[in-house]
Order: structure tokens, then C-alpha cells, then sequence
């Protein structure tokens, strides 16, 4: 039991940090804010060694192999899009070995723990990287912004039809010009995490999504960013600076990790990606409960 409560207490410790988004299991973490996956191995003296160095290297050796079983278990049920998880992904045997490549990869994070009961407990460490250079979405070109009923102008303001419905619209005060990212405000509305997320207009149309980005470079640093909260959103390097903040309406997916907002702040976003070129280089980010 001893090993058990100290994987939890680890666990529990680790989700009250402020940059952890995501889901906590008993045997590990899956961290969307810092893009990283966790689990917990541990291992126990056989009974045939020799002596005590021979029990300690057999107890990790059985430590790592169990932290690496429990990886691929947890691995599997990362959310890649809004519709569709590691495992669901993985529909080819070059793609799964790629991915379980990626998992012996991992890193052992911090010291081994020996217990008082001659087991030893470790922590490895696989990064979202790693899976995401495997699974990222493609797309043969970038989807095309659709604005229903929005108007830009020639000025680079955005008028709406009168009918327009204003869902999801928030006054940012940001001025036009200088924008510097995009934050998503998806609170109260259920939004969960993944690595690659889309935003749809009211429409359905993809306002951002795979073809709009480099997938070398979503990769490595997210196709968005994740936040608990709008002052932790806007110090992120990111988006630090002049974020243009929109509130979302609505999410969309099996998995409620698409965001939708309404067509008028489509068409804010259009115009600020269009003077800073935000979208090719990933300055989004979603605030999320």
C-alpha cells in the first residue's frame, strides 16, 4: 500500500500546480499545459539475487519496465484531435512503431524513490513532442476562413450584418494593428485539451486548423497553448504583449476540444492574422476550467 499512497500523494502534488491542464490517473499524468506524459513505475526485489546491488539494479530494471508499460497505456488516450486519440490514430504498423519508439525514449524525472518495503519507485517522462511529430493531423492546404455574415473592411475593421448573432463576442479593446496573439476564452463551456485543436466560425468553417501551421513546428511548441485563467494566459510568451481575447460560444467534437466562436470575432481574427501572420506560427491560446 506504502508505494500506492506515495504515487498519489506525487500525483495530487502535481496537478495543483498552476501550469498543469489535463487528466490525473493513479499510475501518471497526461499535462497538456506543459506538454509532457507521466507514469509511475514500480519495481521489487526478485527473490533469487546474489546481494544488494544485483536487488537494487533488478529493482529498477522492473521499475522502468513497469513506468513504460503504464506510458503506452496512458499515451493511448491522449486526445490528438477533438475527434480521435492516440490509440484511435495509430491505424498503421509504421505509425504504431513510430509512437512506441517515441515511449522508450522516455526520461526518468527526478531520484528513485527505495521504500521501506525494498521496492523502488520511479517516474518517466515521454514528451508531446515526440507523439505529436508522429500523429499531427495534414492537411494538403490551409483551410479557407469563411466569414457567413462579416464584413472587413478595406480599413481593416470588422462590421457585421445587422442579423448577425453576436454569440461568443467579446469587447477586447484592442485596437487594430500590433496584435500580437490570439487567446480563446473557453471557460464554463466544458472544453477539454488536445494537441491538435481546431477554431470553427458558427458556420463549421476551420478559422484555424492543420495547413495553417508548419507541423514540424506545432510539434515542437503546440498547435495552441493552454491556460486556467485570462492574467495567466496573457504572461505567456506566447501571446505576451497585445492579445487579441475572444470569448468562445461553443465547443465541438466527441471530445469537446473544438472551439467555436462566433463570426464576428472570425473575421477580428482574420484581420489580426492577416497584419501579424499569428496562425503560421501557433500564437494562440485557449483559457480553459
Amino acid at each position: 500500500m506504502r508505494p500506492l499512497f506515495l504515487a498519489i500523494t506525487f500525483l495530487v502534488t502535481l496537478s495543483a500546480q498552476n501550469d498543469f491542464i489535463g487528466d490525473v490517473f493513479e499510475n501518471g499524468s497526461i499535462n497538456y499545459g506543459d506538454r509532457t506524459i507521466q507514469a509511475i513505475g514500480i519495481g521489487f526485489i526478485p527473490e533469487n539475487v546474489i546481494n544488494a546491488g544485483q536487488a537494487r539494479r533488478s529493482a529498477m530494471r522492473i521499475a522502468k519496465q513497469d513506468a513504460l508499460r503504464q506510458l503506452i497505456e496512458i499515451v493511448n488516450g491522449v486526445n490528438v484531435t477533438s475527434e480521435t486519440t492516440v490509440s484511435g490514430a495509430m491505424f498503421d504498423d509504421v505509425i504504431k512503431t513510430q509512437v512506441q519508439g517515441a515511449i522508450r525514449g522516455a526520461r526518468r524525472i527526478g531520484d528513485p524513490k527505495y521504500l521501506s518495503d525494498t521496492s523502488v519507485e520511479v517516474v518517466y517522462e515521454v514528451k508531446m513532442a515526440d507523439i505529436s511529430r508522429v500523429l499531427l493531423p495534414m492537411a494538403e492546404k490551409a483551410p479557407t476562413l469563411t466569414f457567413d455574415d462579416t464584413n472587413v473592411t478595406a480599413s481593416g475593421t470588422v462590421a457585421a450584418a445587422p442579423e448577425q448573432q453576436q454569440v461568443g463576442t467579446t469587447d477586447t479593446g484592442v485596437k487594430s494593428g500590433g496584435v500580437t496573439g490570439i487567446i480563446i476564452d473557453g471557460t464554463g463551456l466544458g472544453l477539454r485539451p488536445a494537441m491538435s485543436p481546431r477554431i470553427l466560425n458558427q458556420g463549421g468553417s476551420v478559422v484555424y486548423g492543420p495547413g495553417q501551421y508548419s507541423r514540424d513546428y506545432a510539434a515542437a511548441n503546440g498547435v495552441v497553448g493552454y491556460a486556467k485563467s485570462l492574467d495567466q494566459a496573457k504572461s505567456d510568451t506566447r501571446v505576451q504583449g497585445n492579445p487579441l481575447i475572444i470569448r468562445a460560444a461553443s465547443t465541438s467534437g466527441s471530445t469537446s476540444a473544438d472551439v467555436i466562436i462566433s463570426n464576428t470575432d472570425a473575421g477580428k481574427l482574420a484581420v489580426a492574422d492577416g497584419a501579424a501572420g499569428l496562425l503560421k506560427n501557433c500564437r494562440v491560446m485557449i483559457v480553459l476550467d
